[in-house]
C-alpha cells in the first residue's frame, strides 16, 4: 500500500466515523494476505450496517467523499456474504444535484440488495 492509499484510507476512515449513523461502526483492519503473497495485502474499513439508516448513511458518505477526490477515486464495498461492488469516480465533484441524488440512489440499492443464489443446472441436486 502507498503512502497515497494509506492517506486515502486514513481520510475515509475519518469521514465515514463523522456520520451520525456510522458512529462506532467503522473499523480499520488489516486485509488477509492473499494466496501466496508475503504479509497483509492492505488495511480495509469495515462497516457495521444492518439495513435503513446505516446503508443510506454509509451510501450518503462515501459519495460526498469521493466528490471531494481529485482524479480518479476506487472504492470497493464488499458486503459479508462476499459479493462486492466497486466504485470508480472521475472528477465527480462537479456533478448537479440531481446526478448526486441518482448516483446516492444507485449505490444505496447496490449496497441494500439481497443477492440471488445461483440457480443449479437442470439436472443437478
Amino acid at each position: 500500500m502507498t503512502d497515497a492509499d494509506r492517506g486515502a484510507t486514513a481520510s475515509l476512515l475519518a469521514w465515514l466515523q463523522a456520520e451520525d449513523e456510522l458512529r462506532g461502526r467503522v473499523e480499520l483492519e488489516a486485509a488477509p494476505p492473499q494466496p501466496g503473497s508475503l504479509g497483509t495485502m492492505a488495511d480495509v474499513l469495515t462497516v457495521a450496517v444492518g439495513t435503513g439508516g446505516a446503508v443510506s448513511g454509509l451510501t450518503s458518505a462515501l459519495i460526498a467523499w469521493i466528490r471531494r477526490r481529485a482524479g480518479e477515486t476506487v472504492v470497493r464495498v464488499t458486503r459479508a456474504d462476499g459479493s462486492s461492488i466497486e466504485l470508480r469516480a472521475t472528477a465527480v465533484h462537479g456533478l448537479e444535484p440531481d446526478g448526486v441524488a441518482t448516483l446516492v440512489r444507485e449505490v444505496g440499492r447496490s449496497l441494500a440488495a439481497r443477492p440471488r443464489p445461483a440457480a443449479l443446472p437442470d439436472g443437478d441436486e
